[in-house]
């Protein structure tokens, strides 16, 4: 009987303990249950954030010009011999445009020669002046006067001697003393003519020569250089039109005249006709103050147009004006000019992209690759600045994460400082 009694009691002991081993676990079973719709009440729920494309872009309306348009003129003064283009002609680079006759430039260019040569022979001259016929000459006349001098002096000394003795009388001695006086004078000319001589191969005689034989040099090779521009010619690949101020004739009455003709006399300088250059074309557009702050020097430029469908280009901001456009009405919103610039075109796209054609232009104005957006209702506001509940993982922990912010989306805020995960969105 004691044993059965022993043996009992352990009994009912594990069955109380597996009673109320069965009520905890049951108990955190329901509060695991009802914890979970509670707490997405109270905080809210988690949504994916993932990097994406974000992208911000304008359209426009432009017109395709050339980048730059140059006038051509004539090189000199004389007639126009032949025109070989005509206006909207397009040209090559090296491409004859315009023959002058060059009659005229060219008697000029042979005077200039004739100047040139004598002031280098002049300069030559003065380089070995010291042996030239004038110094030479002078030095004859000095020995010529010096001898006469020495020849006097010895017949006056003799003729002195014969006087004291009484052999020639006082007159002869006179003679030949005002003789010896004069032919002194002509000694002291002769040395003075050679000094003379010999400056004139120095100084400012020999500077004054050098200077006009590089005076007849310049004019000669500018004659030369206009000689062989007699042939106008195009300097790159481009469109013929018309100069500016070539479509007003110069006669009082003002009426218009059309491209320079055959025969026509031009002067030197005269706009004969204009050309563009579309080996760099570029498109002019206009911008609303709306929108002219989100442009900037270097952003893409997407081009499209009626005329070259199929072709799309591409380009980039050149120049955003600081000055607005005049405006008819007050009331307007104010227009500012764009530039844009498209890289050189391949030959096969010049045949399609011509001058003064529309395209339609996308310009992108912000681009992110990688950009992670969020509802604006996940942001928080603090002391610090902005802020989001973020996690990594739905089993990694919650953490605050400070943030800054960027552009504004239909879908919600870009901001800065945040990896791919969740943040917590309030209900």
């Amino acid at each position: 009987m004691r044993s059965t009694t022993t043996d009992a009691k352990p009994w009912r002991q594990r069955g109380l303990q597996a009673a109320v081993a069965v009520a905890v676990l049951g108990g955190v079973a329901l509060v695991g249950y009802r914890a979970p719709p509670q707490s997405t009440g109270e905080q809210g729920r988690w949504i994916e954030v993932r990097q994406a494309p974000l992208i911000h872009q304008i359209g426009l309306v432009g017109k395709i010009e050339p980048q730059s348009t140059i006038s051509l003129t004539a090189p000199f003064d004389g007639n126009v011999l032949a025109n070989l283009v005509e206006q909207g002609q397009r040209v090559e680079a090296g491409q004859v445009l315009l023959k002058m006759d060059p009659s005229l430039i060219e008697i000029q260019l042979r005077e200039a020669l004739s100047n040139q040569l004598k002031a280098r022979r002049a300069v030559q001259d003065l380089q070995d002046w010291n042996n030239s016929a004038q110094v030479a000459r002078a030095r004859r006349t000095l020995r010529s006067s010096q001898m006469a001098v020495n020849n006097s002096e010895r017949k006056l000394g003799e003729s002195q001697n014969l006087f004291s003795r009484g052999i020639i009388p006082r007159n002869e001695l006179d003679d030949l003393g005002q003789l010896l006086q004069s032919q002194r004078l002509d000694l002291a000319a002769a040395e003075g003519e050679l000094q003379q001589a010999l400056a004139q191969g120095k100084g400012e005689y020999r500077q004054i020569a050098e200077m006009e034989l590089t005076n007849a040099t310049v004019k000669y090779e500018a004659l030369r250089k206009l000689l062989e521009g007699k042939d106008v010619v195009a300097p790159f690949t481009g469109i013929v039109v018309p100069a500016p101020g070539l479509s007003l004739a110069s006669n009082s009455a003002g009426a218009s005249v059309g491209p320079v003709q055959a025969g026509a006399k031009v002067g030197q300088g005269q706009a004969l006709f204009g050309l563009a250059n579309i080996e760099q074309l570029k498109i002019v557009s206009k911008v609303s103050e709306l929108d002219i702050n989100q442009l900037h020097q270097g952003q893409s430029v997407e081009i499209l147009g009626d005329g070259f469908d199929g072709e799309r280009l591409s380009g980039v901001v050149d120049i955003v004006s600081s000055l607005a456009l005049p405006g008819d009405a007050s009331s307007a919103s104010a227009q500012f000019p764009v530039s844009l610039s498209i890289p050189k075109l391949s030959r096969e796209q010049l045949q399609r992209v011509r001058l003064g054609m529309s395209a339609r232009l996308t310009i992108i104005t912000y681009r992110n690759d990688q950009a992670l957006v969020v509802p604006p209702s996940a942001l928080q506001r603090e002391a610090e600045g902005m802020s989001v509940e973020y996690r990594q993982a739905p089993e990694q922990p919650a953490k605050r994460l400070p943030v800054s912010v960027g552009q504004s989306t239909p879908e919600g805020v870009e901001v800065f400082g945040l990896q791919p995960g969740q943040v917590r969105v309030k209900q």
